[in-house]
């Protein structure tokens, strides 16, 4: 069982996989946490009561971002991210002994999807899109509030790449 992890510091996006077919996934709002441990912890609780937990033997977390994307991610947001990557990273391989692994987006991207970018096309469209076509993930979309598609299912999209790396 592999599971995969995008992770922000508001939304974690999570998945497990096994033999390349997603077996369950979802998303976790963090912003409750008031620091980086307390929003790990809150993805750790989470996790931990999920049925498939005790058969990860890997774990894919997206590498935090090295560089602006395409402009419109600031460079305060970057150095967050990668603060809150890092304390997450360091707390999830001291709490469960799993083998964890950084995995760099456009890498998973190449190797579950075949490419990692469509010009034209936002990033949380295009693994959308592309990523619909190989595997049936509307099974695991949530609704907001509202009854509408919650825009936060796209960072489940993005760990369902990684667990299927």
């Amino acid at each position: 069982m592999v599971l995969g992890f995008d992770a922000s510091t508001s939304t974690v996006g999570w998945a497990f996989s096994e033999n390349k077919n997603i077996v369950d996934a979802g998303f976790i709002n963090i912003k409750s946490g008031l620091t980086y441990k307390d929003k790990s912890f809150l993805v750790i609780n989470h996790i931990e009561k999920n049925k498939n937990f005790s058969a990860v033997n890997k774990i894919y977390l997206e590498s935090a971002l090295s560089g602006f994307a395409g402009g419109f991610t600031s460079q305060q947001v970057i150095i967050t991210l990668s603060r809150f990557n890092a304390v997450f990273e360091y707390i999830l391989t001291e709490r469960w002994n799993v083998d964890l692994e950084l995995l760099n987006v456009n890498t998973a991207r190449k190797k579950v999807i075949g490419k990692c970018r469509e010009k034209g096309m936002k990033s949380k469209e295009f693994v959308k899109t592309y990523l619909e076509k190989i595997h049936p993930i509307h099974d695991f979309d949530v609704l907001n509030a509202k009854g509408s598609w919650d825009k936060r299912n796209a960072d489940m999209y993005d760990a369902m790449v990684l667990s299927l790396f």
